[in-house]
């Protein structure tokens, strides 16, 4: 693959996903040239190999469509100010990756200001559970787009857009062999933004309820990041079993090798966990008339990937108007008081899934080398 020089990246990533996908596509590109700069939005694993992170995660704290109107004004300021810096800077080439309710209109724009450079999409729009419009309008605007999962590419290509499956990002997680300690942790995932947490964490309180009132064995950690530490500290501080809250990445690694059960706040953590070959509950909740408008308009049953791919409920998902704790807390009992035979075939079935959308190669890898093809 030839070699990049002297080449300016603006990058956008203003989800968590979003900046550990960011962070291993800037090392790739890094490693074909190390005399190009990279600037723009992203969190704590992109900065340090950026010359100016104008916002930050923190800055990106909406989900759902009522939440993200309340916040227009704020959203509009943003595209307002990055597009100019774009312009003003003449990048060679903006990556955006996933939020595409944020990321497509400050594409649209910059090329409304007359942006000649490149622009790739990674991650595409949910064009296939709702708003398949979107894939058109992508097209018009976007040099490229790379999915993450091989089935999404038609929906892009019927638009002659140039479109690559780069594979999923669990592919950085490595299989750990299972040490013999059952029954040791359970872990709780309730989100990566600071609304989700706290829309979800009074079902991990139930949890956590029931494991006292059985007397479980299960100790309970929680994985989270730097900026939710002390939130979710805060938020358990009155459990009668205080759980262990992990910022430490090779930490939690080694606690999932003691993990028998997950319960999961719906999206990229619940397929880490499906990787991490640990049964899982997964739940997720947005705002009520959020939901509302959603039914009208989303084409799939399920929540989770596997379950979408599938066609078929391999892990148990409970989430918006039918999570309430009654129903919660009765799915959770399934969970902890399973077989293990009930238990494997989630495990089972879900790695059949898996094996459509990992690669040998890892994601990043095959994004740069896409990436690069653009200047030659």
């Amino acid at each position: 693959m030839k070699n990049l020089k002297n080449k300016s990246f603006f990058i956008c990533a203003t989800e968590q996903s979003g900046d550990n996908i960011g962070k291993n596509i800037i090392s790739n590109l890094i490693d074909k040239s190390n005399s190009s700069t990279f600037n723009g939005v992203g969190g704590t694993k992109m900065l340090p190999f950026m010359n100016n992170q104008y916002f930050s995660l923190k800055d990106f704290k909406s989900i759902g469509l009522i939440e993200i109107i309340f916040s227009i004004k704020k959203y509009i300021y943003m595209i307002n100010k990055l597009s100019n810096l774009i312009i003003d800077n003449n990048f060679d080439i903006v990556i955006t990756i996933d939020s595409p309710d944020f990321n497509y209109p400050l594409a649209k724009k910059i090329r409304k200001k007359g942006y000649k450079g490149k622009i790739v999409q990674v991650v595409a729009p949910t064009v296939w559970a709702w708003r398949e419009n979107r894939a058109k309008k992508f097209s018009l605007i976007y040099d490229k787009i790379l999915t993450l999962f091989p089935f999404e590419n038609k929906y892009f290509t019927k638009y002659n857009l140039d479109t690559v499956c780069i594979g999923h990002p669990i592919f950085y997680i490595k299989k750990y062999t299972k040490l013999n300690y059952k029954n040791k942790y359970i872990a709780f995932l309730p989100g990566s933004r600071l609304s989700e947490v706290k829309s979800l964490i009074k079902y991990f309180k139930i949890a956590s309820e029931y494991l006292d009132l059985i007397s479980s064995p299960l100790k309970i950690f929680i994985p989270t990041l730097p900026h939710l530490n002390e939130t979710i500290v805060s938020l358990t501080k009155d459990w009668k079993q205080k759980p262990k809250v992990v910022v430490n990445t090779i930490i939690a690694e080694k606690l999932y090798t003691q993990t028998s059960f997950a319960l999961v706040c719906s999206g990229t953590a619940s397929l880490e966990i499906t990787k991490r070959e640990i049964p899982q509950l997964i739940i997720y909740k947005l705002n009520y008339l959020t939901e509302i408008i959603f039914s009208l308009f989303v084409k799939v049953k399920y929540a989770n990937i596997i379950n979408i791919m599938a066609n078929n409920m391999i892990i148990p998902e409970i989430v918006n108007s039918k999570l309430n704790p009654k129903k919660f807390l009765e799915l959770f009992k399934k969970i902890i008081h399973n077989s293990d035979d009930i238990n494997n075939k989630q495990i089972i079935n879900s790695k059949k899934i898996i094996k459509e959308f990992e690669f040998n190669q890892s994601p990043a890898s095959i994004a740069a080398n896409e990436i690069t093809k653009l200047f030659f």
